[in-house]
């Protein structure tokens, strides 16, 4: 059980601690109380807003709201108390975590040269101020007042240099997302020339005939044995399936499979990877592609349980993007199956790859 604290914190990570932040002051739950639409409340706050009211609106979804919708989250307590934060003390640079912070013996300062007695973490009134002046109050009020003006403006300025590193920082991720999508690209085809010495270029779909359009496509691979060696010696380390679609007017797709594998997966894996490919309605279909795949490996047999890979495509890898060439660089997964357990799924030298699209949420 969390002992009173002398004064709100917050984490010296706001923005990754969030979610222990209460909805009503702002600063780090202490003793939170959880409200049936899921926000959370410190249980002084609770109390507080049921002061003068039976019935009150949650701050974040404006959810209507009485007492007995809120419960303590014990969950979040521990989080919180774990969650390192910094003493609120201007002339303070001690950190660490909530519960140490129970022990930290510091006096909090005020500078803005005004005293202020405020409530407790259980809502109650204290009985002494929270902030201790460091310097004596002047007794000109005026002059009380443009100590206050002052401090506010250097708080304004402050923020306003925080907002504009914010918006340099985005813009530099922005940036750097842009060199990996290039990077990538760049480097899928530098270890396709590295790992084709005799410069023959994989081979990609040729039949312009979709072979299904509604998002499912079931590949039979024959002479799977003989794509292996050749893998391996370096001759054609991938093949292309057929064409084909999430609808009549939707994306068009199609698999590229490495036997040998591919990345991290060479040498010892089965890679499966998803290609998208341009289609005559890619201008009025939403980007980037988002649905979920699912690569399922089928034994013909039925003596064994498929083996199956589902995956969620990256929106900031440039894979998913309206193609502006004919494929866009293959993605999905390296190590989809091993080399062991490849030959108990093959049939007269045939393997059978089933590949799944989520059409959930797709608008045409």
């Amino acid at each position: 059980m969390m002992g009173k604290l002398r004064d709100s914190v917050m984490p010296v990570d706001p923005l990754g601690n969030a979610g222990l932040l209460c909805q009503a002051c702002g600063f780090l739950l202490i003793k939170p109380q959880q409200a049936e639409c899921g926000h959370r409340y410190c249980r002084g706050c609770v109390k507080g807003l049921f002061r003068d009211a039976e019935k009150v609106l949650c701050r974040t979804c404006k959810a209507g709201l009485c007492r007995r919708q809120f419960h303590s989250d014990k969950a979040a307590e521990n989080d919180a108390l774990v969650t390192e934060v910094a003493c609120p003390n201007f002339d303070c640079t001690w950190t660490g975590v909530l519960k140490s912070y129970q022990e930290h013996a510091c006096p909090l300062v005020a500078h803005l040269g005004t005293a202020r007695t405020a409530p407790n973490q259980d809502g109650d009134e204290g009985q002494g101020s929270s902030w201790s002046i460091k310097e004596p109050l002047m007794d000109d009020p005026a002059v009380n007042l443009e100590v206050v003006q002052m401090r506010v403006e250097a708080l304004e300025l402050m923020v306003a240099s925080l907002r504009q590193q914010l918006s340099s920082q985005v813009a530099t991720v922005k940036s750097l997302q842009h060199c990996c999508s290039q990077y990538e690209r760049w480097l899928r085809i530098y270890r396709e020339t590295r790992d084709s010495p005799h410069g023959i270029k994989e081979s990609e779909p040729t039949a312009p005939e979709l072979i299904s359009t509604d998002g499912i496509l079931v590949w039979k691979v024959e002479n799977f044995s003989k794509l292996l060696r050749d893998a391996k010696a370096g001759k054609r380390r991938s093949i292309y399936s057929p064409a084909f679609a999430t609808h009549p007017f939707g994306y068009h797709l199609c698999v590229r499979l490495y036997p040998d594998g591919d990345g991290i997966g060479k040498g010892g894996h089965l890679s499966v990877f998803l290609a998208l490919a341009k289609g005559p309605y890619d201008d009025v279909l939403p980007w980037p592609f988002r649905q979920k795949v699912t690569f399922t490996l089928l034994d013909p047999t039925r003596k064994r349980s498929p083996v199956t890979e589902t995956f969620l495509p990256d929106p900031h890898s440039a894979s998913f993007h309206q193609p502006q060439e004919r494929l866009n660089v293959a993605s999905g997964s390296p190590l989809f199956a091993s080399h062991v357990e490849i030959p108990g799924y093959l049939k007269d030298d045939t393997l059978y790859l089933k590949v799944v699209v989520d059409l959930a949420g797709i608008d045409l």
